[in-house]
């Protein structure tokens, strides 16, 4: 197995590049005036000298002008490792690649010099060596997980939907079930070590499962003798745990068409879960932020799409009017507030009618049972809200201070296509179909528990197999080893996709995961104590469509510990963000997200929060474009491309693209954190370019030194020495060497300027010129071999071309989701198909 080393950065993190603030080097961006030449303007100078060098060829003169630059009396380390950055670059230029070689080398090996920029010397080498033996300076594969098909096997199984218990497991007599096969499995281990491998091969057809399908201990291979579990042709062989639905009749009860509104009767249809010998419905519970995730959602599917639970308004929300009680759930007191329209008055003898909204924050979703209308007071009592102790009022610094909601679990609201409702007291369910039901698969979800399950097992793989339909969460690794899921399709899951949970060395290669009730992939892993790696990787995985039920913190993949890395994926609609991370030593890179946060308020398309400890991150090489709602809806809408909220600090963002990213807090946002590096980074088109800075008022810093998870021991001192400065002044973030294309406001913190609270270096502007892109206008960032930009500041070119998904023998679908295909999907991104 050839994986790239997400810890190849780690020995960057020893040097004290952290020990202060640089105050020495700044800005390109505004001339001083009226002053005598100070270290701005006297670098203002020499980057329009060597523009001016660079337009003529005339390399080594602009070489000559940043030698001596470099050797000044007071040059600051991250001036230097510049200077020496533009040499090398010069060198580059006149083909003199040895030299450029050995300068790279210097920037690599200097102890004060950035982490980020010493990551870029180290890349800046690997390319020149490949260039000196003659190959092309891009290595494509350098970033890609390379796992050999195993195509030898000492033993093999097979399964069939046709196969029978009393089979012995061949070709020609094959198993019913993967219990049968694991069974077999492990009676040959109690005859001795496995001789090699061992392959399961599902034959193609549908698997029904309706109990966890576990793995443990007793289960795992070796490393010369791994166990695979595989579709015999990929995609083909599929564990389903839902029931397709027949003997649907029209709705001819008088109570319940006197119940539906007048446009749809004659139009529903019903069918009988009794009949179908399905008595378990799943009763609705509080869901949404601070609520634990039910055990089980059942939902509905028309031809394979989501459909709707009966709702009002049938897309978006509606406001709330004053809260007239804001409830307790300590002393079981209800929340009760006025509604504005008079459509809720329809509700009254409805039995289990629910609301969804925001009711605080526009950052916690929550679910809430009505218990009570009253038209005459146009009020609404529901079970009691809480939300980490705050109750149910003005949603701060969203949607003008108001709640907004809408109401579901309604018969008398089924007045669109593709809603639905349940009587759970009948078992009759109730459909208004988007066709005729009887030339249409109509399924529901069964199995009510986790569909896959290892745990502490290890080098065993599952590969190119189908996981489809559940009430619940779909895989969990717990605890295991050198496990891989590769080339599976996981999709139609009211709760998550997979799990990873503590263990080492577990990956989710090439996976299709959607329309998924929450997440994608959630990964835990390593020891935050000890700082050891958990080498945990998700990587060239699609994930569309998440978030169908559950929609804040629910991101396409959440990665919390030390060392685990997410690269390659490609992830669109969905209401939350695209990656979550919390931990140190966490590689994101060469992802690739759009129309995502297109619900969720204060929150960005890779986040995290909280904890100045969270050090050594790296995110580069990623594409974030339309992130949040397009087009944008009126409002103050807190949303950025990359959130770095609540104290975040010494987090590299390096190489990304920031195209129409993103609403209010713009391409990267800093709340309170410090001594973050934002270099080398795109921001094309954004609303607004870099927002917030270091707040030492910020109540999260109050926590240093006090919560457990706040690690300043001496082993982080040395990993991450920057940590002793904490508490110390001026508290900068740097922002060196990126392109502000078409964009808005550069620097600000919640609309006012805050350009002096960075350490700003060599930073271009372009406000209508080009910097040199190949078809901006097409959103194709990459730079030309003569790009003004490169000349003018060293712009090092972001690969733009190995970003986002790549075909290898794991990827589970190609090419990914066209425009059109995914136009399938608008009813959910519009939020009709939620719950």
């Amino acid at each position: 197995m050839k994986t790239p080393d997400p810890h190849r950065f780690r020995r960057w993190l020893a040097p004290g590049w952290l020990s202060g603030a640089f105050l020495g080097v700044l800005l390109w961006l505004e001339p001083a005036r009226g002053t005598a030449p100070g270290p701005e303007q006297k670098l203002n100078v020499l980057l329009a000298d060597t523009a001016r060098l660079w337009a003529t060829n005339d390399f080594a003169a602009a070489r000559t002008l940043w030698q001596q630059a470099l050797t000044g009396p007071d040059t600051q380390p991250q001036f230097q490792n510049y200077a020496h950055w533009r040499i090398a670059q010069c060198y580059l230029a006149e083909t003199n690649l040895a030299a450029a070689q050995t300068e790279f080398q210097v920037i690599s090996d200097h102890a004060a010099y950035p982490l980020s920029d010493r990551l870029e010397a180290d890349e800046c080498q690997r390319e020149l060596l490949r260039k000196l033996r003659g190959l092309p300076a891009q290595d494509a594969l350098a970033s890609q997980t390379r796992i050999a098909p195993i195509t030898h096997f000492a033993a093999e199984y097979f399964v069939s939907p046709q196969g029978r218990g009393s089979n012995p497991g061949t070709r020609a007599a094959p198993f019913a079930t993967l219990e049968q096969a694991r069974d077999a499995i492990r009676a040959r281990k109690t005859q001795g070590v496995l001789p090699g491998p061992v392959c399961v091969n599902l034959l193609p057809g549908e698997y029904p499962v309706y109990r966890t399908f576990e793995l443990t201990m007793a289960d795992s291979g070796t490393a010369a003798a791994p166990v695979v579990y595989r579709a015999e042709l990929p995609g083909t062989a599929v564990l389903y745990g839902g029931q397709r639905l027949t003997g649907w009749a029209p709705v001819t009860n008088a109570a319940i068409l006197d119940r539906l509104p007048a446009a749809a009767r004659g139009k529903v249809f019903q069918c009988d879960l009794k009949q179908a010998g399905i008595t378990n419905y799943s009763p609705l519970t509080e869901r949404g932020f601070g609520v634990k995730p039910p055990g089980s959602t059942l939902e509905l599917f028309f031809n394979g799409n989501p459909l709707t639970l009966a709702r009002w308004p049938n897309s978006g929300f509606v406001n709330g009017g004053k809260i007239v009680a804001p409830g307790s759930v300590a002393d079981q007191q209800p929340s009760v507030f006025v509604y504005l329209e008079d459509r809720p008055a329809r509700w009254t003898n409805a039995p289990d009618a629910w609301l969804f909204g925001y009711f605080n924050s526009g950052w916690a979703d929550r679910t809430l049972p009505i218990r009570g209308i009253d038209p005459a007071r146009k009020q609404i009592t529901c079970a009691p809200y809480d939300l980490l102790g705050g109750k149910m009022g003005a949603v701060s610094w969203f949607n003008h201070g108001r709640i907004k909601y809408y109401a579901f679990n309604l018969l008398e609201e089924m007045d669109v296509p593709g809603e639905w409702y349940l009587d759970r007291s009948s078992g009759v369910l109730y459909l208004y179909p988007p066709s005729e039901p009887a030339g249409a698969v109509v399924e529901i979800g069964r199995l009510d528990t986790l569909m896959v399950c290892l745990s502490h097992v290890s080098h065993v793989r599952l590969e190119g197999l189908g996981f489809d339909l559940s009430r619940t969460d779909g895989l969990t690794l717990e605890a295991c080893e050198d496990c891989l899921v590769a080339g599976c399709t996981v999709k139609r899951f009211a709760g998550s996709g997979i799990f990873i949970r503590g263990g080492r060395a577990d990956g989710v290669l090439g996976c299709d995961l959607y329309r998924l009730g929450r997440g994608g992939v959630e990964v835990t892993g390593g020891d935050r104590l000890t700082l050891t790696p958990a080498r945990h990787f998700v990587e060239n995985c699609l994930m569309y469509s998440l978030g169908r039920l559950d929609r804040t913190y629910v991101p396409g993949i959440s990665m919390s510990g030390v060392g685990i890395r997410a690269a390659h994926n490609r992830f669109f609609d969905c209401p939350s963000s695209a990656i979550r991370f919390d931990g140190n030593e966490l590689l994101m890179e060469y992802n690739q997200m759009d129309h995502v946060v297109l619900e969720s308020e204060d929150q960005g398309a890779m986040e995290t929060w909280g904890n100045p400890t969270f050090q050594g991150n790296v995110l580069r090489y990623n594409l974030m474009a339309d992130i949040g709602p397009q087009p944008r809806p009126e409002g103050n809408l807190m949303r950025a491309g990359i959130r770095l909220d609540d104290v975040i600090s010494g987090t590299v963002v390096y190489g990304n693209i920031f195209y129409h990213a993103a609403q209010s807090f713009g391409g990267v946002n800093i709340n309170g954190g410090r001594d973050n590096i934002i270099e080398n980074n795109i921001f094309a088109e954004c609303e607004k370019g870099i927002t917030g800075n270091y707040d030492p008022q910020n109540v999260r810093w109050k926590l240093v030194g006090q919560q457990p998870d706040f690690l300043i021991s001496a082993r982080y001192l040395e990993r991450y020495p920057g940590l002793r400065q904490l508490a110390k002044p001026p508290g900068l973030n740097h922002a060196w060497r990126n392109i502000f294309w078409k964009c808005g406001p550069l620097f600000t913190t919640y609309g006012q300027p805050a350009a002096d609270k960075f350490d700003r270096l060599a930073n271009a502007e372009y406000a209508t010129g080009d910097p040199g892109f190949v078809n901006a206008a097409q959103g194709d960032f990459r730079l030309k071999p003569d790009a003004e930009v490169i000349g003018r500041i060293g712009f090092h070119p972001i690969p733009v071309t190995e970003i986002g998904l790549y075909q290898d023998e794991y990827r589970a679908s190609w090419p990914e989701p066209s425009e059109e295909t995914r136009g399938t999907n608008t009813a959910e991104r519009s939020g009709t198909a939620r719950n």
